[in-house]
């Protein structure tokens, strides 16, 4: 992807003292590398000592990485082969310490790489690299392909207000958000889409079901376009015609107020957990911060899910850096009723927050 990364990358492994890293972890292979594949571990690594950057691959494989990795050196080899290449590697390199992701290694691929490489190397844990901070700071190329899905997520929207009718079931909808988002030139959708009606808007990630979606209840749905590999992620909750009670509206407006709130409050150098008490402090002084069951945001890019996170569970050393892009999501849940989320992207910089989702909010779609 940039030089730059990988000259970052190798800095950090100055400092912690490794001759080379592998890299494992799907989404951090393909940042590094600029190969887009999500197959399994057995795909393909990346090693990268301080000269040396290379990319082992099944054959499968072998045409795509030599087009899209630029710069890097590519070998053949499969899955059972990695530990005997890479050990040749350590040894004509003289590599003596290999860091790895501890979360993206299976233990059997470690019991191999450990084996092959007694008496070459040894091996060094890492549950949090260099990577994953700079994949928090998206690059300008990144940026502009997140606004892509988001826009591509923004059209879909606009569509299903057009096109959702009474009697229509949540897997329709899905299924229509899916071919929409394509048909706008989408890959796919970046996560399985959650259409929630009724009750079923309880469960924060219900799954689309046979049930038939009916005037005046809370609908609850969460999108999102993937875009060269870019996620974006939006929930709006609406309703067909007037609400059936007027707790209904009165829940929405309070659960906008707190995005709103929360949106405002953002800005580069906030701890995760102060970005989180924005929208949540809105919920509790409303009398229904026990319906809010989730953290407010999450950082998005290559995944879904990337930090940094705006949790309550967040360290105090999380913040929000320049440049990360965010969702704000807060929302209630009350088993045995309903409930309802309404989440935005934004761009956090120095200033404050750049709302990059376009789609409106109003709850009632007349029908």
């Amino acid at each position: 992807m940039s030089q730059n990364s990988i000259d970052q990358l190798r800095i950090w492994m100055k400092e912690q003292e490794l001759d080379a890293f592998l890299v494992t972890q799907l989404q951090n292979r393909t940042y590094l590398s600029g190969w887009f594949n999500e197959d399994n571990e057995g795909s393909g690594v990346l090693v990268v000592g301080q000269q040396q950057q290379i990319l082992l691959t099944h054959s499968l494989y072998l045409e795509a990485a030599k087009r899209e990795a630029v710069g890097w050196q590519i070998g053949e080899a499969v899955r059972l082969q990695y530990p005997a290449r890479l050990t040749a590697l350590a040894q004509e390199y003289g590599w003596k310490t290999l860091g790895f992701e501890s979360d993206a290694l299976s233990f059997a691929f470690y019991d191999d790489l450990r084996r092959a490489g007694d008496g070459t190397f040894t091996l060094k844990p890492f549950l949090q690299s260099a990577i994953n901070e700079m994949r928090q700071m998206k690059q300008p190329f990144e940026i502009e392909l997140l606004k892509k899905a988001i826009a591509i997520t923004d059209q879909t929207f606009a569509h299903i207000c057009e096109w959702i009718q009474p009697g229509v079931t949540e897997k329709q909808v899905a299924l229509e958000i899916s071919n929409t988002m394509i048909s706008l030139g989408a890959e796919s959708t970046s996560f399985d889409t959650i259409v929630a009606s009724g009750p079923n808007g309880s469960m924060p990630h219900a799954h689309p079901s046979d049930r038939q979606i009916q005037r005046g209840e809370l609908i609850t749905i969460d999108m999102g376009a993937r875009y060269h590999g870019y996620c974006a992620d939006m929930t709006r909750t609406i309703c067909l015609g007037e609400p059936n009670e007027p707790r209904m509206r009165e829940y929405y407006n309070i659960v906008l107020k707190a995005m709103k709130t929360c949106e405002a409050g953002l800005h580069a150098g906030i701890t995760g957990r102060k970005a989180d008490a924005l929208a949540r402090e809105v919920l509790d002084q409303a009398g229904l911060g026990q319906y809010y069951i989730h953290m407010t945001g999450h950082g998005v890019g290559l995944q879904i899910h990337e930090e940094p996170s705006l949790s309550y569970r967040a360290p105090d050393t999380m913040i929000l850096p320049a440049n990360s892009v965010v969702t704000i999501e807060p929302g209630l849940y009350l088993p045995g009723w309903s409930g309802l989320r309404i989440e935005n992207c934004g761009l956090v910089t120095e200033q404050g927050l750049q709302v990059l989702t376009q789609s409106p909010t109003e709850l009632v779609i007349q029908k």
